[in-house]
């Protein structure tokens, strides 16, 4: 949805604003949406304080209230890596969206999380629409990204966990198999990302006006070819956590994550199709985190995926 902003509506804070031409949701779900980027101002991201002006295009994606989810219990099988009072790490397969939105209300790792531990729908921030749809959730993977995520049990340690994630404190390592050689074995990739206009949907490099800055560092593990095709096993620690962030960020510098249906190439896509790849072949393989009750990091492991094995079987190592 589009608002276009008055003369007489000028001066007010974005969130004020929302929530009074909107007042069946509060400031709190509005401040939420914005600082998650569903809430643009002329195509761009802004804060919540951001002060509007006459004939700014406000874009609005809106996010069900809770009431519109049951957040029902899902009986689905979970692979847990660990768990204690606080918290619990999962390795999340391919195919599972982590928690409730727009086309899939109930099928989700969080109804799962619901059932296995009923009380984690305590385990909010505060009293926004968003928070109570995604309870103990600090951080997230794409559907078709597999590995760890670390969940909160309770309000406490999602603000501990959440901060260090805030802060780059924690640390996250992905594996993925992508498309040609990267021109040098390690680097660092940085790009101001934001979400594209013509497709709210889908992240692009925006600049860095209007963008917000994604660092991923990466290094070859291993090269591969298949025929004339050339692939690369890539290790990728990010320092920051922008949705799509791996995928958008591997494509700009050349190298296409293998299976992406969104961020690909003519190349990759048919090379994809080819080896008979159901999804983007990216793994969160490693999370570095501080949790309740330890002094220094604890590292939690998702061992890796058998489609990855598969894959790394039908090609030939160099």
């Amino acid at each position: 949805m589009n608002v276009l902003i008055t003369k007489n509506e000028a001066g007010e804070r974005l969130d004020v604003f929302l929530a009074k031409r909107f007042p069946e949701y509060s400031r709190s779900y509005f401040s939420n949406l914005i600082k998650l980027d569903h809430i643009l101002a002329n195509s761009q991201a802004v804060k919540p304080s951001y002060k509007v002006v006459a004939n700014d295009q406000i874009e609005i994606e809106f996010v069900e209230k809770v009431a519109d989810f049951s957040l029902k219990p899902l009986d689905l099988p979970l692979d847990i890596i660990y768990e204690d009072e606080n918290v619990i790490a999962v390795n999340k397969p391919a195919g599972l969206v982590v928690h409730p939105a727009t086309g899939n209300c109930d099928n989700t790792l969080v109804n799962a999380l619901v059932s296995h531990f009923p009380k984690i729908k305590e385990a909010t921030v505060n009293d926004s629409e968003i928070s109570k749809i995604r309870p103990g959730m600090v951080h997230r993977l794409d559907k078709d990204t597999s590995g760890i995520l670390i969940v909160a049990k309770n309000a406490k340690t999602m603000t501990l966990l959440a901060k260090q994630i805030k802060d780059r404190f924690a640390k996250k390592e992905y594996l993925a198999f992508c498309l040609g050689w990267p021109k040098n074995e390690s680097g660092k990739l940085v790009n101001y990302i934001g979400r594209n206009p013509k497709d709210r949907k889908v992240m692009a490099e925006v600049g860095q006006e209007r963008g917000r800055e994604a660092i991923s560092n990466y290094i070859v593990l291993k090269y591969f070819q298949s025929g004339s095709t050339k692939i690369s096993l890539i290790q990728f620690v990010i320092e920051t956590g922008r949705t799509h962030q791996i995928r958008l960020q591997s494509k700009i510098a050349g190298f296409p994550v293998l299976g992406d249906k969104i961020y690909s190439t003519k190349e990759n896509t048919a090379f994809s199709a080819k080896l008979n790849i159901k999804r983007q072949m990216l793994h969160a393989h490693k999370l570095k985190i501080q949790i309740t009750g330890n002094k220094t990091q604890t590292e939690f492991i998702a061992p890796v995926p058998q489609d990855f094995i598969e894959l790394q079987e039908k090609l030939q190592e160099i």
